[in-house]
């Protein structure tokens, strides 16, 4: 070749040639992409979350509430006998922040799913107060056994609160419209006795701690209600030395009710005839005691004081074991009413203290 003959341009011709390998490869990446979002839209949309066992007990307490809140509603604005509705306007009241406390109707956020054939029937109301009675007790049992069972304890306290409002409804309800009341389920377990605790000076062993028995976290709230109890039966023995002869026989026996109960508390709790028993050889008083207000005030005060205490001992007992700070809830709740407390939505809760309606 001469050597003044141009030298051909290789290297242009070889970057010519480069440009549509490289162009068919952006189209292969982009088909890529569009393939993989064509697969991603045929997926199946999201599905709601299976509840488990907490999510059902809050929402059967919700279902509930708002039936019985719309059924008393219902019945309320008929020609209902004056001595009955206001304890259906509670019923309908109470109901509602039942249902709005547990946080009301579960909404996921997810698309409706196509609507079905045969749209659900609505609930058909009760026909008569007599059917919502039925309805109030059954509803209150439920709760009772619902706030026994399940895991979570702050839902359980708060379970066992409209459990005991429930069956407070039910007598009242029971008493104004001249109806017997319905019978409540029968407990599985002796309600008698509150569990004993653990004893922690005594040796291990390989046999397993029974199903009743409550863990040592619970021995602090059981010692709380034995004290809770043994103030009202000081109080009250007090009380019964100051009154006159026709109420000195009822404080008396208020006071020996109480007295026993703490010894059971204590004894559940661990701490009968040790140093960590909290229990006082006296109480302080109200300063105006003297007053007739004051005094007659106080034993609603000492009831409502072991309602919370027991309430309390509903949240850190193990699920399964929580009958006797249920019975506990309830008998106090129901001591307190009848010592001129006024019914209120959620019992032995304060935080949760409202006016009562009607």
């Amino acid at each position: 070749m001469h050597p003044s003959a141009p030298v051909p341009s290789a290297p242009r011709h070889r970057a010519r040639a480069a440009r549509p390998t490289r162009a068919a490869a952006l189209l292969l990446a982009g088909a890529l992409v569009l393939a993989g979002c064509g697969l991603r839209l045929e997926t199946p949309p999201p599905a709601e979350p299976t509840p488990d066992a907490t999510e059902q007990v809050r929402a059967r307490t919700v279902d509930d509430a708002l039936a019985l809140a719309s059924a008393a509603a219902a019945l309320s604005a008929q020609g209902v006998d004056e001595a009955v509705r206001p304890v259906l306007d509670d019923v309908a009241a109470f109901s509602t922040r039942h249902a709005e406390e547990l946080g009301g109707v579960y909404e996921s956020g997810l698309p409706d799913p196509s609507p079905a054939a045969t749209p659900t029937p609505a609930p058909e109301l009760p026909a008569d107060v007599a059917t919502l009675l039925t309805a109030l007790s059954a509803d209150a049992d439920a709760a009772t056994r619902d706030a026994d069972a399940v895991p979570d304890g702050a839902l359980a306290r708060l379970v066992g609160s409209v459990a005991v409002a429930r069956d407070t409804l039910t007598d009242r309800l029971a008493a104004a419209a001249g109806l017997p009341r319905p019978d409540r389920a029968p407990a599985t377990d002796d309600d008698a006795e509150p569990a004993a605790a653990p004893d922690a000076s005594a040796p291990a062993t390989d046999t397993p701690d029974d199903a009743t028995s409550p863990a040592p976290d619970d021995a602090p709230e059981a010692a709380a209600v034995a004290l809770a109890h043994d103030e009202a039966a000081w109080t009250f023995t007090v009380l019964a030395a100051r009154a006159a002869d026709d109420r000195r026989a009822a404080l008396l026996a208020a006071a020996a009710r109480h007295e026993a109960a703490s010894d059971r508390w204590a004894a559940a709790a661990g701490v009968a005839g040790r140093p960590t028993d909290p229990r006082r050889a006296a109480y302080a008083l109200p300063a105006t005691l003297d007053d007739p207000a004051v005094a007659d005030a106080l034993p609603r005060t000492l009831e409502q004081a072991v309602a919370d205490a027991c309430a309390a001992a509903v949240a850190t007992a193990a699920p399964g074991a929580r009958d006797d700070a249920l019975t506990c809830l309830r008998e106090a709740t129901g001591a307190a009413t009848a010592a001129g407390a006024a019914a209120v939505p959620f019992p032995g809760m304060a935080e949760l203290a409202t006016t009562p309606v009607g």
